[in-house]
C-alpha cells in the first residue's frame, strides 16, 4: 500500500468536508467541451458516452493509484471470502485482516460505486427515457450493468440508496436490502423483456461502448438471466419460494443463461487495468498474497487449477499464509526475500490488462446444481450440474482435469513456512466426487466448495456465497481486535455504513440501522444472512 497512509489525512479531511456521495445530482445533464446533444447522437455516442466508464468501474479502474482499490475491495471482500491475506502490517495491525473494521478503509467501495456508477447509470436512464424506442436496448444493458454493481453494495452493508437515487427530495432515502433486491428482480425481468424485443434489429452500434461482448445482445441477454439466478439463490435462506420463482423464471427465459466459457462476463480493452495484478506483482505492490484456505483446499485435493492462480514461493512451492497474523510488520519475510519473492506464494496475472472476470459458466452450472438439489425445476439433476461446472471451469483456467471427479483426495494441514504456531489441522473434509448416498448438506458443501474455486479470484462473490452458506469452512484468523463483537469462527458478516452518510444524511442512516435491523458493526448480517441450516 505505497501511498495510502501518507495521504490518509488528506483523505479523511477530503471526506469529512463532503457532502454524500449519494446526493450531487446537479450536473447529470451537462455535456463536455460543449459538444451539443445532436453532434453526441451520432452513433449512439449521446447515451453510449456513460458506459465506458461505467463498465470500468463495476469492479475498480483508475489511474491516480491502485490503493483505492485496496479498500474497495482486496483489503475487505478478497480478505474475507478466504481467498487471499496480506503479509503487510497496515496500521500497525489494527486492520481488516484482524476485524478491527477501519471507517476510513471501509467507506471507499459505497462511495466509488455511487460517484462512478450510479451518476452515470441515471444519466443514462434519463437520456433513454427521451426515445425509448431507440435506446430500449441501451436502458436494458444500463439496468443490468447497475444491478450488477448495486447489488453487491447491497451485500456489503444492507440497506442501500437506490429505488429514490436521483430524486432530489429524497436522494438519501435508503431501501431494505429486501426491497432493493425485489428491485433488482424486477428490473432484471425488464430488461430481458427489452433485449428479447430487440432481436434481429441493427443494434450494432453498443460495440463501440461495451467493454465485455463487442455489442452482442445474445450474450448481454444471458448474463442478465445468469444474475438473476445468482440473486435468486441468495435469498434462499430469507424466502424459499421467491428464491424459487426467480430462479426457474431465470432458466425459463427464451435469452437463457451463461453455459459456456465464450460468454463469461469479463471486463477489458479501451484503456482498462486490472488493479489486482499492482496489489499482487512482485515489483509493484506485493501487498496480497495466497490464502492458506486456498492452498490447503486445492493443494490437498491436488487441483491442477492451483498453478493457474498463483506464482511458487522463493523454494519453488506453492504456499499461503494465514490471515490474521499478529505484527507482521516484524515479519516483511512472509513478502520479500533476497531474491524479491515472498515465502508465501503471489497471485498470477500475465499483465494489468488482464480481464476482469465477473461471472462464468462454470458459476452458473454450479447455481443450477444447488436448484437441483433443493428439487426446482431447472433441468438436469444436481450430480450432471455439478461434473457440469468443474469441467467448464477447469477448461477455462486452462488446467488439466485428470480424474478429479472420481478423486477422494482431502485438503491438507496448513504448515506455516515460517512459524510452526500458526500450523492448523485441516478444516474441511470435501472431497471433489460426487456422493450420491451423502445427505444434502454434504452435498451442497461440495457444490459451493467446488463454487469458490471456480470463480476465484473475485472475491465480492465468494465472500457474499461463504456467510451465505457457510462454505467453504476456513481457518480462523490467528488475532481477533474486533473486541468481541466478531465471531472468529464465522468472520465479518458486512461493512459498516459510510462516515460521510452518518455526518451529512444523519435521517436517513437512522432509518437504514432500523432497516438493517441491528448494530451497525461487522457482526450485523444483511437480510439474507440467516443464522439457520441449509436445509
Amino acid at each position: 500500500m505505497k501511498i495510502l497512509f501518507k495521504y490518509a489525512g488528506v483523505i479523511m479531511l477530503a471526506a469529512s468536508s463532503l457532502m454524500s456521495c449519494t446526493g450531487a445530482f446537479d450536473d447529470l445533464n451537462t455535456n463536455p467541451k460543449g459538444v451539443t446533444d445532436e453532434e453526441l447522437k451520432q452513433d449512439n455516442n449521446y447515451v453510449g458516452m456513460h458506459f465506458i466508464p461505467m463498465m470500468k468501474s463495476i469492479y475498480y479502474n483508475e489511474s491516480n493509484g491502485n490503493w483505492e482499490f485496496q479498500l474497495i475491495q482486496n483489503l475487505n471482500a478478497d480478505i474475507f471470502s478466504g481467498y487471499m491475506a496480506s503479509g503487510s502490517g497496515f496500521a500497525v495491525g489494527g486492520n481488516n485482516m484482524n476485524y478491527s473494521l477501519n471507517a476510513g478503509w471501509n467507506d471507499y467501495c459505497w462511495n466509488y460505486a455511487y460517484d462512478k456508477v450510479m451518476v452515470q447509470s441515471l444519466k443514462v436512464t434519463k437520456k433513454c427515457a427521451e426515445d425509448i424506442e431507440i435506446y430500449s436496448h441501451f436502458d436494458a444493458i444500463n439496468t443490468i450493468i447497475r444491478v450488477l454493481s448495486m447489488s453487491r453494495i447491497c451485500d456489503q452493508y444492507g440497506p442501500i440508496i437506490y429505488s429514490e437515487y436521483g430524486n432530489s427530495k429524497t436522494g438519501g432515502t435508503y431501501d431494505s436490502g429486501e426491497d432493493a433486491y425485489k428491485k433488482f428482480f424486477a428490473e432484471l425481468k425488464d430488461a430481458a423483456q427489452k433485449l428479447a424485443a430487440v432481436k434481429g434489429k441493427d443494434v450494432a452500434s453498443f460495440a463501440n461502448f461495451d467493454l465485455a461482448y463487442g455489442g452482442d445482445l445474445a450474450k448481454w441477454g444471458k448474463l442478465c438471466n445468469t444474475l438473476r439466478l445468482r440473486l435468486a439463490m441468495r435469498i434462499v435462506k430469507y424466502d424459499a419460494d421467491l428464491a424459487r420463482q426467480e430462479a426457474e423464471a431465470a432458466v425459463k427465459d427464451e435469452l437463457g443463461l451463461i453455459m459456456n466459457n465464450a460468454d463469461n462476463f469479463t471486463i477489458s480493452g479501451k484503456g482498462y487495468t486490472n488493479p489486482l495484478f499492482a496489489m499482487t506483482a512482485v515489483g509493484q505492490y506485493h501487498d496480497i498474497l495466497l490464502s492458506a484456505n486456498v492452498t490447503s483446499i486445492l493443494g490437498g485435493m491436488g487441483d491442477a487449477r492451483l498453478e493457474k492462480f498463483a506464482l511458487p514461493a522463493s523454494d519453488g512451492t506453492i504456499v499461503g499464509l494465514r490471515n490474521g497474523i499478529p505484527d507482521l510488520d516484524k515479519h516483511p519475510e512472509y513478502r520479500l526475500s533476497n531474491d524479491a519473492v515472498g515465502r508465501a506464494s503471489s497471485l498470477y496475472l500475465e499483465s494489468n490488462t488482464e480481464p476482469v472476470i465477473l461471472a462464468t459458466a462454470a458459476e452458473t452450472y454450479f447455481l443450477l446444481a444447488e436448484a437441483a438439489l433443493r428439487g426446482w425445476s431447472v433441468g438436469e439433476t444436481a450430480k450432471s450440474y455439478y461434473e457440469k461446472a468443474i469441467t467448464t471451469s477447469f477448461e477455462q483456467w486452462g488446467a488439466a482435469m485428470g480424474d478429479y471427479l472420481s478423486s477422494t483426495k482431502k485438503p491438507a494441514d496448513f504448515v506455516d513456512v515460517l512459524d510452526s504456531q500458526y500450523n492448523s489441522k485441516a478444516v474441511s473434509t470435501v472431497t471433489p466426487k460426487w456422493e450420491d448416498a451423502a445427505n444434502d448438506e454434504e452435498r451442497l458443501e461440495k457444490i459451493i466448495t467446488q463454487k469458490w474455486i471456480a470463480i476465484f479470484p473475485e472475491g465480492m462473490n465468494a465472500w457474499a456465497e461463504y456467510r451465505r452458506t457457510g462454505y467453504p469452512k476456513q481457518f480462523p484468523i490467528m488475532k481477533n481486535d474486533s473486541q468481541g463483537v466478531i465471531d472468529t469462527n464465522i468472520g465479518v458478516r458486512r461493512l459498516p455504513f459510510t462516515t460521510s452518510e452518518r455526518d451529512n444524511n444523519l435521517t436517513g442512516y437512522d432509518d437504514a440501522v432500523k432497516k438493517l435491523g441491528g448494530p451497525d458493526n461487522g457482526a450485523t448480517r444483511v437480510f439474507w444472512d440467516i443464522d439457520k441450516p441449509n436445509f
